[in-house]
């Protein structure tokens, strides 16, 4: 199921989806997104390989793998050798050692540079927010995540990853399918400047079957925004950016691990604090009965 889901959509959008399954890999990225900041500062696509290494590896903090390895999953790269020739694809694994390389996207990527650039710390974003450790098999999760990738304006890829979890999560169907036309608006919206009035109106209906709050996001803010869309867009053709917000109690959402941890340590911190209190009290119980003896010692002398 997933594969279909990958194989519907572009190559970017297939990274960010097999990443955000398993969010420990994460930090790949950091390869595209070290690469475009050489390419700016350099103000060339054709960076030497050396420095992308050290720039990505020195920021790594749980993944490890060989950079060969890393390349050719990503497959957004090519190599030159030192004499012009281009490597890519499997050719890269036979690459032993990057002195003298240098590495630039594919062209099709240079073309779009900066919309890739922005993809990716946006992809970036929405990972950071979310714990290593969370279950990706929940509903609650499914919800979260949805909202994070909407909100990041990433319509591509929320339209791919709520169709996913609209298979996944039958009964969720509904927030699904929402934030799915919702995203499917925006992108016709930026695409080909049509206003398809059709995708919000089902948007509504769907968003009007959830309870408020709906695993934390404020539906009750959103069919009001919703509706004010609706009316922009029917007046005059003009529309706005909908955000999905969460409730107060669910605007930062935790995993499972964190909130186990900060429970331990509030439990660990109650109970040192009684401890103290207990010591205070003896302490105090010590220093009057000290100055009770010395009271009657002073009597009896």
């Amino acid at each position: 199921m997933l594969k279909d889901i990958w194989q519907e959509a572009g190559r970017l959008e297939s990274i960010f989806l097999e990443i955000i399954e398993d969010p420990t890999k994460k930090e790949v990225l950091l390869y595209p997104i070290c690469y475009c900041q050489l390419v700016r500062k350099e103000n060339t696509f054709e960076v030497e390989l050396p420095r992308l290494i050290s720039c990505a590896n020195k920021t790594f903090h749980t993944f490890r793998g060989r950079w060969q390895d890393i390349l050719l999953e990503l497959d957004l790269f090519q190599l030159l050798t030192p004499r012009g020739d281009v490597i890519c694809g499997k050719d890269i694994l036979k690459v032993q050692s990057p002195d003298g390389f240098r590495i630039s996207f594919l062209p099709e990527y240079r073309e779009v540079f900066y919309e890739v650039y922005s993809k990716f710390l946006k992809y970036w974003t929405v990972l950071s927010k979310v714990s290593s450790y969370s279950k990706r098999n929940t509903p609650a999760e499914g919800v979260y995540l949805s909202a994070l990738i909407f909100n990041e304006e990433l319509y591509p890829e929320s339209i791919h990853f709520a169709g996913l979890q609209s298979l996944r999560f039958p009964r969720e169907e509904p927030f699904f399918s929402a934030v799915k036309h919702l995203s499917e608006f925006y992108l016709k919206v930026n695409e080909r400047r049509e206003f398809p009035l059709p995708l919000l109106e089902k948007a509504l209906a769907k968003v009007e079957e959830l309870r408020n709050p709906y695993y934390g996001v404020n539906t009750a803010r959103l069919r009001k925004d919703l509706e004010g869309l609706i009316r922009d867009v029917t007046r005059g053709r003009r529309y706005f950016v909908v955000k999905i917000s969460f409730t107060v109690n669910s605007e930062r959402r935790k995993g499972s691990l964190r909130s186990f941890l900060e429970r331990l340590l509030k439990r660990i911190g109650d109970f040192g604090r009684r401890k103290l209190n207990l010591m205070n009290q003896d302490r105090s119980y010590f220093r009057e009965k000290s100055w009770r003896e010395r009271r009657e010692i002073r009597v009896s002398l």
